[in-house]
């Protein structure tokens, strides 16, 4: 599947594209987890919801500022540390440990502040689509001879954090309807 998938982004020549289908891959997954989620416990969704509102979240930070300074530690930094070390064990094309590692970083990452740990184990879930498309992206985007790894998942990343904020705006006014 990982294969399958990096050569799929491969093969996208637009990079609208390139950032357009990792996020809504994201976002559907995200959805379809949250709804599994609700299924099992309602009050889950809620306090995920409480955890991502306006005033715990500074969206600025979130949409502009979070998503550089991510992508450099999660997506630059360690996928090139963890690349290098699969190097120098002899595997020079491999990229599927630094696409394990950095997806399970950057999920477990996001999960680690909740208040629980069964809020902090379905916030890493949630954020696990997102943490798969960004480090194929950035994986896919290395690999092309006139990739643009940074920018394009800085872009992605920020992007994905601009729909949640209006899925969250969404959630709250219907919650106050």
């Amino acid at each position: 599947m990982y294969a399958r998938a990096l050569s799929r982004l491969n093969k996208t020549t637009s990079l609208r594209k390139q950032i357009l289908y990792p996020v809504l891959f994201s976002l559907v997954a995200t959805g379809f987890i949250l709804g599994l989620t609700y299924l099992l416990n309602p009050n889950t969704v809620l306090d995920i919801n409480d955890s991502e509102s306006i005033e715990t979240a500074p969206w600025v930070v979130a949409i502009f500022l979070g998503p550089p300074i991510e992508t450099f530690l999660f997506q630059t930094l360690l996928l090139l540390v963890v690349k290098r070390i699969t190097e120098l064990w002899g595997q020079a094309d491999n990229w599927f440990p630094a696409f394990l590692v950095t997806s399970t970083v950057f999920a477990t990452a996001h999960g680690v502040m909740e208040s629980s740990l069964y809020l902090a184990f379905i916030n890493t879930l949630t954020r696990a689509p997102l943490a798969i498309a960004l480090a194929l992206l950035a994986i896919s985007q290395r690999t092309q001879k006139r990739g643009r790894p940074f920018l394009t998942v800085t872009l992605a990343h920020g992007f994905y954090n601009l729909m949640v904020f209006f899925l969250v705006i969404s959630l709250n006014l219907l919650l106050l309807a």
